[in-house]
């Protein structure tokens, strides 16, 4: 994420962005989801290859999730049947709406997660935590703990990527292992032993915060020029 090859795009708009970006798919419309996948698109093409080979491994961990809700929508949606002409059976065959909704919902969560990939893979844990805490810095003065709060927020994307490392190892060792109920609870007992042996072997090292610096006014352009694009693309699709 870069303005140009001289000026890097400040962790504080690409957060802003991030924030922009999610809010529009959040609302499920076509258009936004169009113009969000084209955006996404030309940025995960101009970064590395192992980008995009960590959000492709990401969408794939969620399949089951957009399964469920792709099996939601097509089944419990009201609408017209997908496979006219069958008499008794049409009540319980999948509808045009469910199939057009569901599709917007799994084209929307996996558009949010391409883009906390990009997000997490092109900004540091200091960047991001000096974002945080620049954004935060207004409620600080209403007592909210933000420097706190920063810091957990960080300390937790990290502790969830840790723990995806843990699991897939976890997976591994207990594929041999007959029986669904006998892999489960060799899973739980390394990922329970693995989070120990951590633990006991965890420094308790201090965390220093990065300084608060502001972004450059010219770069606040893009998450503004974002907000309009998608606003756009809702009132003239």
């Amino acid at each position: 994420m870069m303005l140009n090859r001289s000026v890097p795009m400040h962790p504080v708009i690409r957060l802003v962005s991030f924030a922009v970006l999610t809010a529009f798919l959040a609302l499920g419309d076509a258009a936004n989801i169009i113009v969000a996948a084209c955006i996404l698109g030309f940025l995960h093409f101009k970064l590395d290859v192992h980008v995009r080979h960590a959000a492709w491994r990401l969408l794939r961990r969620m399949r089951w999730l957009f399964l469920s809700i792709a099996v939601i929508y097509l089944w419990l949606t009201p609408g017209a049947p997908l496979i006219p002409g069958v008499g008794s059976f049409t009540a319980w065959l999948p509808t045009v709406d469910g199939l057009w909704l569901g599709a917007l919902r799994i084209s929307a969560l996996a558009l949010m997660a391409a883009a906390a990939g990009l997000l997490l893979a092109v900004t540091s844990r200091d960047e991001m935590l000096g974002a945080l805490r620049w954004l935060l810095a207004p409620l600080g003065r209403l007592r909210f703990p933000d420097e706190r709060f920063a810091v957990r927020a960080v300390l937790s994307l990290e502790a969830v990527t840790r723990m995806q490392t843990r699991v897939r190892a976890a997976l591994a060792e207990a594929a041999d292992t007959a029986g669904p109920t006998d892999r489960i609870g060799a899973i739980a007992a390394a990922l329970f032993a693995s989070v120990l042996r951590e633990a006991e072997g965890a420094d308790c090292a201090p965390i220093s915060l990065p300084a608060r610096s502001s972004p450059p006014l010219l770069q606040w352009s893009m998450p503004i020029l974002l907000a309009a694009a998608m606003a756009a693309a809702m009132k003239f699709a």
